[in-house]
């Protein structure tokens, strides 16, 4: 389940004051089942979605009716999951196979008879979308990989490399790779545990990813330079890959990532400045956070777990793994969602005043990251969710337009200073 996203509008006339209203209905319809979904009351969750699927002027999402198809599921209403299910695999062309057959949250349809079919579909739509489809055997196992816009190929022209976020997977990423494949050689896949790769039984470490990504790279006659782009937990890796090996990385571009910049001291920041003590700040991240991260362990599938569990590893040790050398001086992107949405029951402050507080203090870390280099650039999507390159692919496209122009500016500059020590 994802949450979902929310807009913002002024009232300017009674015509728009009607189409406001009419979404303000939508949003919270959202809201409420995503809401009602985080408590188990799953058919509660769904009614509420199939309500704002109704609402005037919605724009219904493929993630909504997915969601809405999960909280069926598990109210074990059948009928109303694959009535979602089949809208968005034959008239929205889902793609994600590797997902929706490991979804927990599906387990219920597993037996009925419209399931393979279904699963026939989605994979169907998958082969159609992603004719580069491949798998690299590594250590024995199999990882997924898709590559598309080899006529690019060049040397020393940039390799456009995809890291997804936590437990996701690079069907994400489909409109812009479909967009930057046309001028340079592009790489995604999924890493192991994910999709349709193989759980090779060791730990996501950033070490390990980072390894099985570059002789992937290799194997497959892509080299460097490296143009990384990643989302969300994406960027822990990326940012490991450039401080091994800072000298094949063309750039990288951060979509609202893992803050890799936070160290243990900096955690209670936003709190104290909400106004919370010391007091109420150890009480929220005492035994009900315990217990919560014990049942997010039992409940959700391993490929999720294993991930979080990295995720917490790098957080106790400040990220060193991540950060051991600077960045390199190349273009370096950093883009923050700045659409607020939230399920999550309430609690004893506000949670979106919370959340824009500890964005603010996580950009000015960003920042200082940015500094010192030629073309760091930092973009702020005021109306974006955390998965901006779904809400915003035409944003993350000239992101990664501009970080190229840029490398290219930098390699002119190299070549003509080489070229004046040389004539002396």
């Amino acid at each position: 389940m994802k949450t979902a996203t929310f807009l913002l509008a002024l009232l300017i006339s009674a015509t728009s004051l009607i189409a406001q209203k009419n979404h303000q209905k939508y949003d919270v319809l959202i809201r409420k089942a995503d809401s009602l979904y985080q408590v188990k009351e799953y058919k509660n969750s769904g009614l509420a979605f199939s309500d704002a699927f109704n609402a005037p002027d919605a724009k219904i999402t493929m993630n909504h009716r997915y969601n809405a198809a999960c909280s069926y599921a598990l109210a074990n209403n059948a009928d109303s999951a694959f009535f979602y299910l089949n809208y968005i695999t034959t008239l929205m062309n889902y793609t994600n196979y590797g997902h929706i057959k490991s979804d927990p949250d599906l387990k219920s349809l597993y037996t009925d008879s419209r399931w393979n079919p279904l699963i026939e579909i989605v994979k169907a739509n998958k082969d159609k979308a992603f004719a580069g489809l491949d798998f690299i055997t590594l250590n024995g196992y199999k990882v997924e990989v898709y590559t598309t816009g080899m006529k690019n190929n060049q040397m020393n022209k940039p390799v456009i490399v995809f890291e997804n976020g936590m437990a996701d997977t690079y069907d994400r990423w489909k409109a812009i790779i479909d967009e930057v494949s046309k001028t340079n050689a592009v790489f995604a896949y999924n890493r192991p545990r994910i999709g349709e790769s193989e759980d090779d039984s060791l730990p996501p470490t950033t070490e390990h990813i980072v390894n099985n990504l570059r002789e992937m790279l290799i194997e497959k006659g892509l080299k460097p330079p490296y143009l990384l782009v990643s989302h969300s937990f994406g960027g822990a890796y990326i940012r490991s890959f450039a401080s091994y090996y800072p000298n094949e990385i063309a750039g990288l571009i951060f979509i609202d990532p893992i803050d890799f910049t936070k160290k243990e001291e900096m955690g209670d920041l936003p709190y104290l400045e909400i106004g919370l003590t010391q007091h109420q700040i150890d009480s929220i991240f005492g035994q009900p956070y315990k217990n919560f991260i014990e049942r997010l362990y039992t409940e959700m599938p391993g490929y999720y777990v294993e991930e979080v569990k990295i995720s917490r590893q790098l957080t106790k040790t400040d990220f060193e793994e991540c950060d051991r050398n600077p960045l390199p001086d190349v273009p370096v992107h950093f883009i923050k969602a700045g659409g607020f949405s939230d399920s999550e029951p309430p609690t004893i402050y506000d949670r979106e005043e919370m959340w824009r507080i500890n964005s603010n203090i996580q950009m000015k870390r960003w920042l200082e990251l940015l500094y010192p280099l030629k073309y760091g650039k930092l973009f702020y999507c005021s109306n974006s969710s955390h998965f901006v390159q779904t809400d915003e692919p035409d944003l993350v496209i000239s992101s990664i337009k501009l970080a190229l122009t840029d490398y290219d500016k930098i390699q002119k500059a190299n070549k003509t200073n080489t070229q004046n020590v040389s004539s002396k």
